[in-house]
């Protein structure tokens, strides 16, 4: 499952320029989650996916951030002048998400659009195989 995202995400970042950042659920936002007693802690998953992101791809290392996230929609939904997340700026231009994540991304691109007046984001979406991932 992630590693399909995060294999995706690589795949659509342009080769010389882009830039991807990758945003990893807090801990406190994954009680809900089924098997949330099984899933590493924050600390984990961020170097688990720096790690598999440097394996896949390590020419791109200095052009991918991992930052934790906090809330539904993580850096793409923040105005453009938000300090929640400091360093970063919203310039996104496309979101990898599964497709159990579609409609929260449909929704993101509506807030955007309708409460931040700044453009969608273009959708890339992988469809599950696995049970669980």
């Amino acid at each position: 499952g992630h590693r399909k995202l995060l294999t995706l995400a690589i795949s659509s970042v342009q080769p010389i320029s882009g830039r991807l950042l990758i945003g990893v659920t807090r801990d406190e936002m994954l009680t809900h989650k089924a098997f949330a007693d099984r899933i590493p802690p924050l600390e984990e998953r961020m170097a688990g996916v720096l790690e598999f992101i440097g394996n896949l791809a390590p020419g791109m290392k200095n052009r991918i951030r991992c930052v934790p996230i906090s809330d539904e929609y993580g850096p793409p939904g923040q105005p453009p002048e938000s300090e929640s997340y400091p360093g970063l700026q919203n310039d996104f231009d496309a979101l990898v998400l599964s497709h159990e994540t579609l409609p929260t991304g449909l929704k993101l691109n509506k807030y955007r659009v309708d409460s931040l007046g700044i453009p969608p984001l273009k959708l890339l979406c992988t469809q599950r195989t696995e049970p669980h991932g």
